[in-house]
């Protein structure tokens, strides 16, 4: 199915300012070997808590900070790589994994201490990455790749590739059941574990009448809440749902300014919760009705870039310029480190 709203844009200028935006997002990065100070303004865009007190959070330049009390503190570790961290996942306090720029893969197994390069099939920009257990994890990039290990990264396989678009998120419900999102609205299921992949949404054409370029939309982040559920956020507040397995994505209204949405989190099958370029929106009935939580101080400023769950009932989202904030459903603090 194509998503309900489509990104029909006039000529090839409005099509450069999009792809702009979206390179700005996350295309920021550094020359291996190169000496660059690692600031704490710099972008952070990725984020993970696999417990209430630990917590890793990426970025720009191989930024990993970590925090061990919730996230009232913070301290830097060395990632062993200068190229910009767009994802991170960890499955317990021990075991995370990072990605970015260049195919850069770095894991860790002991919380951070240390954390050692992984050899990726793809040089690429590797834009997320999902484990559902310390050995099996999935990797989705550039020209429609993703990467599959079942052995902790020890060793990385191209598992799907397709047309030649970039996958911008990646998640599961199970080891089985799991999507893709990315470029022009497309969009791929696995019931599987990925030993297949089929494609549900998206499409990318020119127009015969004037050169324009008439497409799906742009999606960000995905996230899977069982085998027949998912959520997809993505430019022009587009927010989209499935809950037949994805059959059939309908288009989510919410009252929005058009901007970027980047990020989408949903703790429980009642609470979600969506990040983006100035806007930050949450809902406790699984989409009925929507608010706008409190900000200290107001980030309509702020690019975040990803959110995710603390505890039950707290949540961290991180972005531009070393953004951090730490909340509940109606109200955040902005955290200084």
């Amino acid at each position: 199915m194509k998503p309900t709203i489509v990104a029909r844009m006039g000529n090839l200028r409005g099509f450069c300012n999009v792809l702009l935006a979206i390179l700005l997002s996350f295309s920021f990065l550094a020359a291996p070997g190169q000496a660059q100070e690692r600031r704490l303004n710099d972008d952070l865009f990725g984020v993970s808590f696999p417990d209430d007190q630990n917590g890793w959070v990426c970025g720009r330049w191989g930024t990993i900070l970590h925090t061990t009390d919730g996230g009232k503190t913070w301290a830097p570790q060395e990632s062993s790589t200068e190229f910009t961290l767009s994802a991170m996942c960890f499955t317990d306090e021990k075991n995370g994994w990072a990605v970015g720029d260049e195919g850069a893969i770095v894991h860790t197994s002991d919380g951070g201490n240390t954390w050692a390069r992984q050899e990726s099939p793809a040089p690429l920009f590797l834009m997320d990455v999902f484990f559902t257990a310390p050995e099996k994890g999935w990797i989705v990039t550039e020209e429609t790749t993703i990467l599959h290990t079942e052995d902790g990264g020890k060793t990385w396989m191209v598992q799907f590739q397709d047309e030649d678009y970039i996958l911008k998120a990646v998640s599961f419900a199970d080891e089985a059941h799991g999507w893709a999102v990315g470029e022009y609205g497309y969009i791929y299921r696995t019931a599987d574990g990925g030993a297949t992949w089929e494609k549900q949404a998206g499409f990318f054409d020119i127009s015969d009448l004037d050169g324009s370029i008439v497409a799906g939309t742009f999606l960000f982040d995905v996230a899977a809440v069982d085998k027949e559920t998912a959520w997809a956020v993505g430019i022009d507040s587009y927010i989209t749902m499935t809950s037949d397995a994805g059959k059939s994505w309908r288009e989510v209204p919410v009252d929005l300014p058009k901007t970027h949405l980047f990020s989408i989190a949903i703790p429980d099958r009642d609470t979600i919760l969506i990040a983006g370029r100035g806007t930050f929106v949450c809902s406790t009935d699984a989409g009925k009705t929507w608010r706008n939580p409190s900000f200290n101080p107001p980030m309509v400023y702020d690019w975040l870039y990803k959110i995710t769950s603390i505890s039950d009932n707290r949540f961290i989202t991180v972005g531009r310029e070393g953004a951090l904030y730490i909340g509940t459903i109606d109200a955040w603090e902005k955290v200084t480190y």
